[in-house]
């Protein structure tokens, strides 16, 4: 009996903690439209001191194209170039509809924001968080 509650609870501690890890969504991943929408509104907020009204047309405009991707999303069935094409196309018709409400200088700044989230994301051709540039996978490094 001993030796079975030796294992039987080391194996349940290392299988629950496994589940738990699996549950937890990356940032970003899993997130419903609104609350995607929420977020980035929120930064956008933040990083380009948007009035009230930008706000809430910022907003708008995000909850509409985080349901557009999450869509796309659905629908790609696996077809990640054609997902990342209507991605792209999406994106594009959103910074239209953003440049209407931004200022000039609060939309390049946020082109600016943009480019350091892209360029510090890993495993995107940027550098992990800690700082260290990461070797491209598939290089054989």
């Amino acid at each position: 009996m001993r030796t079975i509650l030796q294992f039987f609870l080391p194996a349940c501690f290392v299988l629950g903690c496994c589940t738990i890890i699996q549950a937890q969504p990356g940032e970003g991943r899993g997130m419903d439209p609104e609350k995607r929408a929420e977020q980035q509104t929120a930064n956008m907020t933040e990083k380009l001191s948007l009035s009230e009204a930008q706000a809430a047309k910022v907003k708008e405009i995000n909850l509409k194209y985080a349901a557009k991707m999450k869509e796309t999303r659905d629908k790609a069935d696996g077809d990640r170039d054609a997902m990342r094409a209507a991605m792209t196309t999406i994106r594009e018709e959103q910074d239209k509809e953003l440049q209407t409400v931004l200022t000039g200088e609060q939309w390049q700044q946020w082109l600016k924001i943009r480019e350091e989230m892209k360029n510090n994301r890993p495993g995107w051709g940027g550098k992990p968080k800690d700082g260290k540039k990461e070797a491209a996978p598939g290089n054989g490094q």
